[in-house]
């Protein structure tokens, strides 16, 4: 805030009498209008603001046309009106929201200076106040935007938008920890919002992918990952951040850890660019508390796709489950129709796995299990699907097939990723399968019929121990019984 006095004046003697008493108040600076208003309209600007307006008139008239004039561009300003008829026009005064006025003889260097300052301190809380709660009534739309819908990644310009201009920064922008094998701990540029006439931050190199130890930002890491903020002036701050915050157009920062799910997930910052600013305390708890929202979404966001995964994922092998084998094969089969291809579905069943666990005990068996379901995946295309059914059995959908030839080469690549015995320590078995397959849509149009087939084709090959089969097209009728 500039630290000025805007003075609308009758005349030179009450300019000199008011200067005298305001460079006593400390006040080091203000702007004088010495022509009883007439002017004032084009003299004002908006761009300048200032902690008091004194206006010394005794023309009523003039005094209404530049409290209007006053008001249209800052509506909380404090207004001090210095007149003869104080007791006529207090009611209209008040209507303007005048915060005192005085006759000429209140206005000695003692009174005068205990007006001024109850003005403008009495401002200045109004100001913290009112800044305060824009930035609860913009935090209270962050939580209903973060909390209330899982994908609100689309609408986060808009919740760093509202919260930027409640909070008056300049830019406001979230980042995110990765890990990266190379560089350690790294943050990316998530999101940002910034006012007119400021260089985004997205501009700048630092924002992607970096180390904070390379870029100069080792003490952020420390101080964020304990939670705790780094705010101020960048003069305060080590010279090597200074710099770098320096080229960003930065003059004072706020910046917020985010934690979700009990970590360090990366932080929100608050950036003024265009003046140095303190925020109150009032403010920086508010702000906060948008910090602690935007990690409590993450972190439902994060339960919601865990809960997500175990519903549709195998818990010991992390390979797709039954249902989500379903729904893979009702996208597979769309694809199909488009590209005129067929569909295999594979039904894989290990030869005498329960010695395994017999011989073993159990942990030992989910342990080759997780190495079955390894191999099987790695020896399939990335457009295929493999799945663990239950126990023993897994499933595969092989998509992109023209006929019986191909799809017994998949069974045979699923057959030799299999041959190399296992060793869990130091112990070696080997485990051979019996597979069945059926072909979409020859065998049929629905999973479960096709499964069906798949499981004859496989139980045929049982009986003579281990090996793949395709159900055959002779079959066909067998399937309507």
């Amino acid at each position: 805030m500039v630290d000025s006095v805007l003075l609308i004046c009758q005349d030179q003697q009450s300019v000199e009498r008011f200067s005298t008493t305001i460079i006593n108040n400390g006040l080091s600076r203000f702007e004088l209008i010495h022509d009883k208003g007439e002017r004032f309209t084009h003299q004002l600007s908006q761009e300048q603001q200032y902690q008091l307006v004194v206006i010394w008139e005794h023309d009523f008239q003039i005094i209404e046309h530049v409290l209007a004039r006053i008001r249209s561009i800052d509506p909380h300003v404090p207004v001090v009106v210095i007149t003869r008829d104080v007791q006529s026009c207090g009611q209209t005064l008040q209507s303007f929201g005048v915060f005192q006025c005085l006759p000429p003889e209140m206005v000695s260097a003692v009174a005068f200076t205990q007006v001024v300052n109850a003005a403008i301190e009495r401002a200045s809380v109004e100001r913290e106040l009112r800044t305060r709660d824009a930035i609860l009534s913009a935090v209270s739309q962050a939580a209903e935007v973060f909390l209330s819908q899982m994908e609100w990644g689309s609408r986060i310009n808009m919740v760093l938008k509202d919260l930027g201009q409640a909070s008056q920064s300049e830019r406001v922008y979230i980042f995110q920890n990765s890990m990266d094998v190379k560089h350690g701990l790294c943050t990316t540029l998530m999101a940002e919002w910034y006012a007119e006439g400021i260089t985004p931050k997205k501009e700048f190199v630092i924002t992607q992918n970096s180390s904070y130890e390379e870029t100069g930002f080792g003490r952020w890491k420390k101080r964020l990952g304990t939670g705790k903020m780094i705010h101020g002036p960048i003069e305060d701050l080590p010279e090597t951040e200074k710099k770098i915050l320096s080229q960003m157009g930065v003059r004072s920062i706020i910046v917020m850890p985010v934690i979700a799910n009990g970590g360090w997930w990366g932080f929100m910052g608050f950036d003024q660019c265009r003046s140095v600013r303190s925020w109150s305390q009032v403010e920086i708890d508010a702000l906060g508390t948008a910090a602690r929202i935007l990690g409590a979404a993450v972190s439902r966001q994060n339960a919601e796709k865990r809960l997500t995964h175990l519903a549709t994922y195998d818990y010991l092998t992390d390979l797709p489950n039954r249902m989500l084998f379903e729904d893979r094969f009702e996208q597979a089969v769309a694809r199909a129709k488009r590209v005129k291809k067929k569909i295999g579905v594979i039904a894989i069943d290990l030869d005498k796995f329960k010695s395994v666990n017999d011989l073993h005990g159990h942990p030992f068996g989910d342990k080759v299990l997780v190495e079955i379901a390894w191999r099987l995946s790695d020896a399939i295309r990335s457009s295929d699907t493999c799945a663990r059914i239950g126990g023993d059995e897994f499933a595969v959908l092989a998509e992109g097939i023209d006929n019986k030839k191909d799809l017994l080469r998949v069974m045979e690549k699923l057959q030799c990723a299999l041959e190399t015995d296992i060793i869990i320590n130091k112990i070696s078995v080997r485990l051979t399968a019996s597979m069945g397959a059926s072909i979409h849509p020859n065998h049929g149009t629905g999973l479960e019929t096709l499964m069906k087939a798949a499981d004859k084709a496989l139980y045929q090959v049982k009986q003579s121990y281990s090996g793949f089969k395709v159900f055959s097209d002779e079959q066909y009728s067998w399937l309507k019984n």
